[in-house]
Protein backbone atom coordinates (compact mmCIF):
# COMPACT_ATOMS: atom_id res chain seq x y z
CA UNK A 1 0.00 0.00 0.00
CA UNK A 2 1.49 3.58 -1.23
CA UNK A 3 1.47 6.11 0.90
CA UNK A 4 -0.39 9.60 0.10
CA UNK A 5 2.46 11.90 -0.93
CA UNK A 6 1.06 15.39 -0.11
CA UNK A 7 2.35 18.36 1.74
CA UNK A 8 1.41 18.80 5.65
CA UNK A 9 -0.93 21.56 4.39
CA UNK A 10 -2.87 19.35 2.47
CA UNK A 11 -3.31 16.85 4.63
CA UNK A 12 -4.31 19.24 7.92
CA UNK A 13 -6.96 20.37 5.42
CA UNK A 14 -8.94 17.76 4.24
CA UNK A 15 -8.45 16.71 7.85
CA UNK A 16 -10.34 19.65 9.02
CA UNK A 17 -12.79 19.65 6.31
CA UNK A 18 -13.73 15.96 7.08
CA UNK A 19 -13.16 15.31 10.51
CA UNK A 20 -15.11 18.75 11.74
CA UNK A 21 -18.52 17.40 9.63
CA UNK A 22 -17.67 13.76 11.28
CA UNK A 23 -17.59 15.58 14.62
CA UNK A 24 -20.86 17.31 13.89
CA UNK A 25 -22.62 14.48 12.80
CA UNK A 26 -22.02 12.95 15.82
CA UNK A 27 -23.32 15.97 18.21
CA UNK A 28 -26.33 15.93 16.21
CA UNK A 29 -27.19 12.39 16.73
CA UNK A 30 -26.73 13.08 20.20
CA UNK A 31 -29.25 15.87 20.04
CA UNK A 32 -31.56 13.79 17.78
CA UNK A 33 -32.18 11.84 20.90
CA UNK A 34 -33.82 14.80 22.43
CA UNK A 35 -37.85 15.04 22.60
CA UNK A 36 -38.97 16.94 20.31
CA UNK A 37 -35.98 16.55 17.41
CA UNK A 38 -36.87 15.81 14.36
CA UNK A 39 -34.02 13.96 11.29
CA UNK A 40 -34.14 17.71 10.06
CA UNK A 41 -30.76 18.00 13.01
CA UNK A 42 -28.73 16.12 10.39
CA UNK A 43 -29.00 18.19 7.55
CA UNK A 44 -26.22 21.21 7.94
CA UNK A 45 -23.90 18.57 9.55
CA UNK A 46 -24.37 15.82 6.45
CA UNK A 47 -24.14 18.98 4.15
CA UNK A 48 -20.68 19.91 5.30
CA UNK A 49 -20.03 16.49 5.26
CA UNK A 50 -20.06 16.03 1.37
CA UNK A 51 -19.09 19.45 0.64
CA UNK A 52 -16.36 19.08 2.54
CA UNK A 53 -15.72 15.39 0.66
CA UNK A 54 -15.66 17.10 -2.73
CA UNK A 55 -13.19 19.52 -2.05
CA UNK A 56 -11.08 16.97 -0.08
CA UNK A 57 -11.34 14.89 -2.89
CA UNK A 58 -10.01 17.64 -5.36
CA UNK A 59 -7.15 18.13 -3.30
CA UNK A 60 -6.39 14.64 -2.47
CA UNK A 61 -6.12 13.89 -6.14
CA UNK A 62 -4.47 16.52 -8.18
CA UNK A 63 -2.62 14.07 -10.70
CA UNK A 64 -5.76 12.75 -12.08
CA UNK A 65 -7.70 15.86 -12.99
CA UNK A 66 -5.33 19.35 -12.62
CA UNK A 67 -8.09 21.41 -13.34
CA UNK A 68 -10.72 20.45 -11.17
CA UNK A 69 -7.49 20.67 -8.56
CA UNK A 70 -6.91 24.44 -8.89
CA UNK A 71 -11.08 24.73 -9.34
CA UNK A 72 -11.57 22.46 -5.83
CA UNK A 73 -9.00 24.94 -3.90
CA UNK A 74 -11.87 27.69 -5.36
CA UNK A 75 -14.45 25.43 -4.22
CA UNK A 76 -12.99 25.43 -1.22
CA UNK A 77 -13.00 28.99 -0.20
CA UNK A 78 -16.87 29.02 -0.58
CA UNK A 79 -17.09 25.85 1.61
CA UNK A 80 -14.70 27.47 4.50
CA UNK A 81 -16.31 30.46 4.50
CA UNK A 82 -20.41 29.27 4.79
CA UNK A 83 -19.12 27.06 7.11
CA UNK A 84 -17.14 29.30 9.17
CA UNK A 85 -20.22 31.98 9.40
CA UNK A 86 -22.58 29.10 9.90
CA UNK A 87 -20.58 27.94 13.02
CA UNK A 88 -20.24 31.12 14.40
CA UNK A 89 -23.82 31.97 14.38
CA UNK A 90 -24.11 28.64 16.07
CA UNK A 91 -21.54 29.21 18.73
CA UNK A 92 -23.65 32.54 19.01
CA UNK A 93 -26.89 31.06 19.02
CA UNK A 94 -26.36 27.88 21.57
CA UNK A 95 -27.99 27.45 24.89
CA UNK A 96 -25.94 24.20 25.40
CA UNK A 97 -21.93 25.00 26.88
CA UNK A 98 -20.87 22.50 24.36
CA UNK A 99 -22.41 23.12 22.08
CA UNK A 100 -21.17 26.65 22.39
CA UNK A 101 -17.24 25.43 22.66
CA UNK A 102 -17.85 22.89 19.80
CA UNK A 103 -19.21 25.52 17.16
CA UNK A 104 -16.66 27.74 18.42
CA UNK A 105 -13.60 25.68 17.73
CA UNK A 106 -14.95 24.68 14.38
CA UNK A 107 -15.46 28.00 13.31
CA UNK A 108 -11.70 28.38 13.97
CA UNK A 109 -10.91 25.11 12.77
CA UNK A 110 -12.71 26.23 9.22
CA UNK A 111 -10.99 29.58 8.94
CA UNK A 112 -7.57 27.96 9.61
CA UNK A 113 -8.57 25.84 6.47
CA UNK A 114 -9.22 28.42 4.53
CA UNK A 115 -5.86 29.93 5.70
CA UNK A 116 -4.04 27.23 4.58
CA UNK A 117 -5.89 26.92 1.35
CA UNK A 118 -3.79 29.88 0.50
CA UNK A 119 -0.69 28.81 1.71
CA UNK A 120 2.29 28.23 -0.81
CA UNK A 121 2.81 24.58 -0.20
CA UNK A 122 -1.38 23.81 -1.19
CA UNK A 123 -0.72 26.56 -4.46
CA UNK A 124 2.71 24.13 -5.20
CA UNK A 125 0.58 21.15 -4.69
CA UNK A 126 -2.31 22.04 -6.77
CA UNK A 127 -0.11 23.23 -9.58
CA UNK A 128 -1.07 26.98 -9.19
CA UNK A 129 2.19 28.27 -8.06
CA UNK A 130 5.61 28.03 -9.90
CA UNK A 131 8.31 25.61 -7.71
Amino acid sequence: MSRWQAALEVKVITGLLVGIALVHIVLSLVLLSAPGSTVRVLFVPVTSLLLGAIVAGGLAAPDRFPRYARFSRYIGYAVVGIMALQHAFGMLAGSLWWLRIFFGLAAAGYIYAGVLLSSRPVLRHVGSAKA
